[in-house]
């Protein structure tokens, strides 16, 4: 997914969430969050994690109800590290565009648990080599679309909420990976699976 189409997913999920909340007990905002992914599975050697940024819009319906939702359009930098020596491949950067749509529970107004599927949307995937800052590859055959399991835990103040979560990915997502000429070997047909945590603040 290109910049352009984020810039448009998001722009359109604040222009319906601000027409929404004219009429209803709505919270509109901004996220923004630190993460710490990885990649798990058979396919990739020695992953370590990998420390990357969140930031996008989010809806929350507030009601006196223990049970509401929430729901989120971000961009998220993610990806692994890997610890294959000087020669070998070292780090994972991906790019992606999550939504999620979130059930939440509410024991009182000062915390809530959310959880349920998100999806995702590969926009750009690179691999790097040893310490080299410039990608040797791109596209490297990551699949376009993962899904999984979200939950977050909100802290509610006055001026900001505070977000931790975890996000696990269920679906395998080697498409086609094969770093062809770079050690580990890859191309085995092993899985691939997407793993991150999540501190943010919503304003």
């Amino acid at each position: 997914m290109s910049t352009k189409t984020y810039i448009f997913f998001v722009g359109l999920l604040l222009i319906c969430g601000v027409a929404i909340a004219q009429n209803g007990p709505y919270k509109l905002g901004i996220k923004t969050s630190i993460n710490l992914s990885t990649m798990l599975g058979s396919e990739l050697e020695n992953p370590r994690p990998k420390y990357g940024y969140t930031a996008g819009a989010y809806l929350i319906k507030q009601n006196k109800k223990n049970w509401t939702y929430y729901a989120e359009a971000v961009a998220s930098f993610r990806g692994a590290r890997f610890n294959n020596g000087d020669t070998g491949y070292s780090k994972i950067a991906s790019f992606y565009v999550d939504a999620a749509f979130l059930p939440t529970y509410k024991p009182n107004d000062n915390s809530s648990v959310s959880f349920g599927p998100y999806g995702s949307f590969l926009g750009l995937s690179s691999l790097f080599v040893g310490d080299q800052r410039k990608s040797e590859l791109n596209d490297i055959g990551i699949a376009p679309f993962d899904a999984g399991l979200a939950t977050y835990y909100h802290i509610h103040k006055k001026l900001v909420i505070y977000q931790f979560g975890v996000k696990v990915g269920i679906l395998d997502v080697n498409d086609s990976v094969n770093f062809e000429g770079y050690f580990p070997e890859t191309g085995n047909g092993g899985s691939i699976t997407n793993l991150s945590f999540e501190i943010g603040l919503l304003f």
